[in-house]
């Protein structure tokens, strides 16, 4: 039987307490993307970034060239970048998230994040909040072709770590990091959230935990086989 390996975390809202300004980077690329011509009416505030993000690509396609395409999808990144840099100077690190990821360093287990964020905000935060002592691997948006909820995001940490799917687990607060990890095949843990509730979440997670501490409990109580009741 395996044991778990490797824990997992989505960053913003897991490890951190996000103070980016999503509203203004949706709004920001609403409109962008309108102004170079995705069709009136067909994306909207309610979507989130990677469906306004492919919905605008399949409307572009036909339109524009691909190599337009791209410069147009290169700027909607350049927006989104800019919207989380200038979030840096309000995060502030999750309850228990240092504390966590020194017990599970102490057990021999290797942690790893992946996040929607970009390369240069994830790296200001782990500089900022210490995180790298602890932390074997991170992959960011920039850092894949398809990010979450696509399986790939996942998958390529646990290429870096050397863990098989069956030897790790992920733990997220959004619906989109539960549908990312059933696509690689990987256990979810839900962080519930004091303001958000995710039923889909909850719906399709091995655990759930109201504290990062908890991944600990699950951990030691027996329950290191988590593969195995999943």
């Amino acid at each position: 039987m395996i044991k778990v390996k490797a824990v997992i975390f989505d960053l913003d809202d897991t490890l951190i307490k996000s103070k980016i300004n999503y509203e203004r980077m949706k709004n920001l690329i609403i409109d962008f993307l309108a102004s170079v011509g995705v069709a009136s009416g067909l994306l909207n505030k309610n979507m989130p970034n990677f469906e306004i993000v492919n919905a605008a690509k399949m409307d572009l396609s036909g339109k524009v060239s691909r190599c337009e395409i791209e410069k147009i999808l290169n700027k909607v990144n350049d927006i989104m970048d800019e919207v989380e840099l200038k979030s840096l100077g309000d995060a502030e690190l999750m309850d228990n998230a240092l504390s966590t990821l020194k017990e599970l360093k102490k057990m021999g287990l290797k942690a790893g994040i992946v996040t929607n964020g970009c390369r240069k905000y994830a790296e200001e935060i782990m500089s900022r909040f210490c995180l790298g002592k602890y932390v074997d691997a991170i992959v960011a948006r920039d850092d894949v072709s398809n990010p979450k909820p696509d399986p790939e995001h996942l998958l390529r940490v646990l290429e870096i770590l050397n863990v098989p799917v069956e030897g790790a687990v992920f733990v997220g607060d959004h619906w989109i990091d539960a549908l990312c990890a059933k696509k690689a095949g990987v256990p979810f843990i839900l962080l519930r959230s004091r303001t958000r509730i995710f039923k889909e979440a909850e719906e399709m997670s091995y655990a759930k935990i109201n504290t990062l501490r908890d991944i600990l409990l699950l951990l030691q109580c027996g329950k290191e086989e988590i593969r195995n009741n999943y």
